[in-house]
């Protein structure tokens, strides 16, 4: 069959003959023209080289892509098992190595006084518990023990001390943030409590009712009761009604310390049944329990102990250690 292309209509048609856009007749015709037309061949040849190139180097991008995908994910696996690593060492170097700053909450304590020096015996509630680092600092009259705690490690393997504390010229003691010793008297963390509560206004029910709580958290429970106030004019009374008798003695210890506690209380009245259940009421005024308390003093030998007014216990937490020290 004669070749009636030429050469310009076959290399116009040679771009759709390459996607496999023309017909079968015009491919035909377009191959027969290339068969004998070395120009033309070469110029499909030309047009088709680039292409497998670019195939080529597309497929290369691909892989480098994939490489870098690859390179990418075990660096981000490295990198976070590398923080994970340095979170672990350093919740280690936390715990068993630097601690944290030492609380009294945790500790049992064991003080007492000797040779002009506070001795203080020091081991843990939490048996993992180690302590170390004691430090000590004394500035105008205060002492101040500090120390760091974690856990048991061969580094820190107790939590066992031993202070002492010479007290000469010093007024008060810190032991990790709690007062241990002031103006003569070992401080227990339960008069600490107490102390907490005082309050300046017998208006403030809220106030006198913590004071009443904590009041019968350190005798023991007095059982249910409720309390009314008398503010309306001096001189301010308490009035504690109770479902259960009281004794002399008890009815004592609780009027004092919330006298003591409550700034502007003037009396305290109990109302109570008796042993036989017959309704009865006593109350105690300021001066009724500081008269109760000189006689305590005198039979225990604690004269010193004795304040000017029952106002002057809550003055400091060491007073009213020595008021708990004569109602015992």
């Amino acid at each position: 069959m004669k070749n009636d292309l030429s050469c310009a209509v076959v290399q116009d048609l040679l771009p759709a003959y390459t996607e496999g856009l023309t017909a079968p007749e015009t491919n035909e015709a377009v191959e027969r023209h290339l068969a004998d037309c070395p120009d033309c061949a070469a110029h499909l040849a030309a047009m088709q080289a680039p292409e497998t190139a670019e195939q080529e180097e597309t497929g290369k991008e691909v892989d480098y892509f994939k490489t870098v995908r690859r390179r990418g994910r075990r660096r981000v696996a490295l990198a976070v098992a590398l923080t994970v690593l340095a979170l672990i060492g350093g919740l280690a170097a936390m715990v068993f190595i630097i601690g944290s700053p030492a609380d009294t909450e945790t500790m049992v304590l064991n003080i007492w006084t000797s040779d002009e020096a506070l001795q203080v015996e020091v081991s843990s509630r939490v048996s993992a518990n180690a302590y170390w680092g004691w430090e000590t600092e004394t500035a105008d009259g205060v002492v101040t023990i500090t120390a760091r705690e974690g856990l048991v490690s061969a580094l820190h393997p107790t939590a066992a001390a031993k202070l002492s504390v010479p007290l000469e010229g010093i007024d008060e003691v810190y032991l990790c943030g709690r007062l241990i010793w002031q103006e003569g008297m070992e401080i227990r963390e339960s008069t600490l409590a107490l102390y907490g509560k005082k309050t300046p206004y017998v208006g403030n029910a809220s106030a006198v009712g913590a004071a009443l709580n904590e009041i019968d958290h350190w005798f023991g429970p007095m059982g249910p009761y409720t309390f009314s106030l008398e503010t309306a004019a001096p001189p301010y009374g308490l009035t504690v009604n109770l479902e259960s008798p009281m004794t002399r003695s008890t009815e004592i210890r609780y009027a004092a310390l919330v006298l003591a506690l409550v700034e502007n209380l003037d009396t305290v009245t109990w109302s109570c049944p008796d042993a036989q259940g017959t309704p009865q009421s006593v109350t105690y005024r300021c001066a009724d329990v500081e008269t109760l308390l000189s006689d305590a003093a005198a039979e225990r030998g604690l004269e010193a102990f004795l304040r000017p007014s029952i106002k002057d216990y809550a003055a400091s937490p060491a007073a009213l250690e020595q008021l708990t020290a004569l109602l015992v």
